[in-house]
């Protein structure tokens, strides 16, 4: 097969996609290389906020979280009102829980079933008036008088209530004569019945302990000056419903009378009783009331993204006993302090964790209320916010990077992409990175040192949900002249430089080895033997490193394994490869090998690692440097191959 003809079949084959090295060298143009760093691999970089990968370099996106969970976390609170932050410190609880709630008023009007009201008359001292419609009050000449008694059945509040007003009404709608009158409210001493209580007895059997019914003579409440005009009328009995109510005093009911009604002159009045046809006009309370309600609330102060941010969640942890309650709504905005700009409060979140669907701002506020109706606070152990948005910074640096026989450093290029609000700025060091100095892209390194160089990326941005993108970096180099050397390349790749090679090597007819070639891990050749080694080393590793990413990708098993490549032939030659720990070694013969050939290159390369390997494992280019090599390589080129077994794998080594 022709030279040119092989070179062309390469050429075909690195038209099918690769991976190529990172870094990557070629050959820029005479005594002039370029080296391509492009992020895929990020082993061979050091990042901060940064994420590395096929497509370059970006700020990485970032899951962060802030979290209230102590006593200095909550007291960092906007406001705080009943709230308790020291009796368990980290815990959020209610300072007062015997506050009352809102006052709410009710209408007590009960019907004639369990509604117990009569009235009671001297002039008939023994006759009941439990079924009449009326409840009568005042003097009715001739030394006769009427007194009505009410009792109430248990009154319609919660347990827990607390009566702020209680009102009795009477609706007067039987007018016997226009005379102003003075009703006064009593409360009744003894129990009584309402088909049994009569002017004498208060149950048809048992006495009064005075005739016309037992009451305290200390007046409740009076309505003065009632003549003929009809309609609701009402007295203030709050403290005796009360005391009913927290069972200070038995409810025997109350009586209402009028003032002095054994001396009073004529001034009959008419109310309506439970059993008023008209339900409406019945007698009534008009109660006011409250119940146990402690609220506090805390709001909290902005929480800050440190930029623009998705926010996606809030999350609590509370202990809520029964009929307590905890609830939890936010706010966001982009402004310190609070102001209109900033949304309204959300509504309250139904579990903690729930996604928020809001647009990206730079600022959260939460509130807590808590609510008990009893002397149990809940509690509220710790509030986290959690949002998502790029890192406002990050920087990745490459690996130090010095080429064989360098001369000096020429121009930056810098491939990548800033929106708006966002910025890339680069510096070189060249001293393991003790001191750096910017650079920018596209300027020319022709003056700083003719040594290695570390570069280091630096990506930024204001408006932390875009970041900058580096797709490249490219840095030009001279060398001495025809002293470029062979590229370093992944390891894995270089072995397939002897693609190269095979075109270049003479036909013979019958087996002889005719060239021996050793190339170190990281693709560099370290020396060859024989006539028929490559004229071009740069350019055979550039083109294999290529090729054989194609044949191992091509090759190499399900699992990823496999597609390592041992031998090879075209036309009538042949190449065996041995690989050891950090080296390669390939033999190109003609004719039919000896079946020990492949072990001897395995032991002989053995031989090369143990005896050269404190030179050749951090080998630092120059030929020089390797000792006897070169003579022990001859040696098995000339003879050692052929040897039935090799009393000393490497000969000449001191």
């Amino acid at each position: 097969m022709g030279r040119w003809w092989s070179l062309v079949l390469i050429g075909a084959i690195l038209l099918v996609p690769i991976v190529r090295a990172d870094p990557a060298i070629s050959i820029a143009g005479p005594d002039e290389g370029l080296v391509s760093w492009r992020f895929s691999n990020p082993a061979n970089y050091t990042a901060s906020d940064v994420v590395l990968g096929p497509t370059g370099s970006s700020l990485a996106w970032l899951s962060l979280s802030h979290r209230d969970t102590t006593r200095t976390d909550f007291s960092l609170a906007s406001s705080l009102t009943n709230i308790d932050l020291v009796r368990n410190s980290g815990r959020v609880l209610l300072a007062d829980t015997s506050q009352q709630g809102p006052v709410q008023n009710l209408t007590f009007q009960p019907d004639a079933a369990s509604m117990v009201d009569t009235f009671i008359y001297s002039g008939n001292s023994n006759q009941n008036f439990g079924n009449a419609a009326q409840l009568f009050v005042g003097n009715w000449t001739n030394g006769t008088w009427t007194r009505s008694i009410l009792q109430f059945p248990a009154l319609p509040l919660p347990a827990n209530a607390t009566i702020v007003s209680a009102r009795l009404e009477l609706y007067y709608n039987f007018v016997i004569n226009d005379t102003p009158m003075d009703v006064s409210v009593h409360r009744v001493t003894s129990n009584w019945t309402e088909f049994g209580s009569t002017w004498n007895r208060r149950d048809g059997i048992t006495p009064w302990n005075g005739a016309g019914g037992d009451f305290d003579p200390a007046v409740v409440a009076t309505v003065a000056g009632i003549t003929n005009v009809t309609g609701w009328y009402g007295w203030n009995v709050t403290n005796l419903v009360a005391a009913w109510w927290t069972l200070a005093v038995p409810d025997d009911g109350l009586m209402v009378r009028q003032v002095s009604d054994s001396t009073a002159i004529m001034g009959q009045k008419g109310f309506s009783s439970s059993e008023e046809p008209n339900a409406t006009r019945r007698p009534r309370l008009q109660l006011a009331y409250t119940t146990p309600s402690s609220h506090g609330r805390l709001v909290s102060a902005p929480i800050a993204a440190g930029g623009l941010a998705d926010w996606t969640g809030l999350w609590w942890n509370a202990t809520v006993p029964a009929g307590t309650n905890v609830t939890i709504r936010f706010r966001t905005g982009d402004s310190v302090p609070v102001d209109a700009t900033w949304s309204p409060w959300s509504a309250p979140l139904p579990t903690f964790g729930t996604p928020i669907a809001v647009p990206p701002t730079h600022y959260l506020q939460y509130v807590l209320d808590l609510f008990t109706p009893s002397a149990t606070s809940p509690s509220v152990q710790d509030v986290t916010a959690t949002y998502s948005r790029y890192a406002v910074s990050g920087s990745v640096m490459t690996e130090d990077f010095e080429p064989d026989l360098l001369q000096g450093w020429g121009r930056l290029t810098i491939n990548g992409m800033t929106p708006m609000g966002t910025v890339i700025s680069s510096a070189y060091s060249q001293d393991n990175g003790s001191s750096w100095l910017p650079v920018s892209g596209g300027e020319d390194l022709s003056a700083s040192l003719a040594r290695g160089i570390r570069l280091q990326i630096i990506l930024a941005t204001n408006d932390t949900l875009v970041t900058p993108r580096v797709e490249s970096v490219t840095l030009r180099y001279r060398i001495v002249s025809s002293g470029l050397v062979n590229p370093a390349v992944p390891w894995g790749l270089a072995v397939f430089a002897l693609l190269t090679l095979i075109v270049l090597l003479r036909l013979r007819t019958s087996f002889a080895a005719t060239g021996l070639l050793l190339i170190h891990a990281d693709g560099r050749v370290v020396g060859n033997a024989g006539a028929d080694g490559p004229r071009d080393e740069v350019a055979t590793s550039a083109m294999l490193t290529l090729v054989h990413q194609f044949v191992r990708d091509s090759f190499q098993g399900p699992q990823g394994t496999g597609g390592e490549l041992k031998s090879f032939q075209v036309d009538d030659k042949e190449v065996t490869i041995a690989k050891g720990l950090f080296l390669y070694l390939a033999v190109v013969g003609k004719g039919t090998k000896p079946r020990a050939l492949p072990s001897r290159l395995v032991r002989f390369l053995a031989g090369l690692e143990t005896a050269y390997g404190p030179r050749l494992e951090k080998w630092d280019g120059l030929r020089s440097s390797t000792g006897n090599l070169d003579a022990d390589l001859a040696w098995f080129l000339r003879k050692g191959y052929r040897l039935p077994t090799l009393g000393r794998a490497v000969r000449y080594h001191a």
